[in-house]
């Protein structure tokens, strides 16, 4: 299976555009949005252009997303919010949660972090796809090439559950491919001449994930 993944789009009409061109360029089977797909209510127009993918579309929320995007979601023919929720899709489990750490100015979705995560831990599987806003702390998340400013919860997560892959955004400049333990780790964030990633799943074979 090949997933196209991408994150903070941020309501911009050249991201949602090189979505679509993301998709075409690496034959994808499906496209995963790891949040902040809008501004704070701004890019809704471009909205439809997901719907009008010819692959399933999955996402969570991220900071800068209001909660109608899961209703908006919820009655799309072709986009599914990951949610707490588990999905199945072809022989794999997408596995979700929407929202972001506490962060020092105006947020959407925030989280109550162990409460959320606790029945996101009851979701996972071995070979699950993890889908989160924010990285794992110490893992695709160096702010300023500094400090680490992801989730601890979700690090903690990571390695207990062992999912085969994780994907997430929200620290842009952090954007790459890393381990944490035996998951891989993708921070799909676009911006620059960053334009998502590639991950491929196949049988009998450890993930790969491919920036492009």
């Amino acid at each position: 299976m090949r997933i196209y993944a991408a994150a903070d789009l941020h309501g911009r009409h050249r991201n949602f555009k090189i979505v679509r061109e993301g998709l075409r360029e690496s034959r994808a089977d499906a496209v995963v949005l790891a949040g902040d797909l809008l501004n704070y209510g701004r890019g809704r127009p471009f909205l439809p252009m997901l719907e009008g993918l010819p692959v399933p579309v999955f996402l969570v929320r991220g900071n800068s997303d209001p909660s109608w995007l899961d209703r908006w979601a919820a009655a799309s023919r072709n986009v599914c919010s990951l949610h707490l929720n588990a999905v199945p899709i072809n022989g794999l489990e997408l596995v979700g949660i929407s929202g972001t750490l506490p962060i020092p100015f105006n947020s959407r979705a925030g989280w109550r972090e162990a409460q959320g995560l606790k029945r996101l831990a009851a979701l996972m599987q071995p070979r699950s796809i993890l889908v989160a806003h924010p990285p794992p702390h110490g893992c695709c998340d160096h702010v300023l090439g500094r400090f680490s400013a992801g989730s601890r919860g979700l690090a903690r997560l990571v390695r207990a559950s062992k999912p085969a892959v994780m994907l997430c955004g929200h620290i842009h400049e952090a954007a790459g491919v890393a381990y944490l333990g035996d998951t891989l780790v993708v921070n799909c964030a676009l911006g620059g001449h960053r334009r998502g990633a590639l991950v491929v799943m196949e049988t009998g074979r450890p993930p790969s994930a491919e920036m492009l």
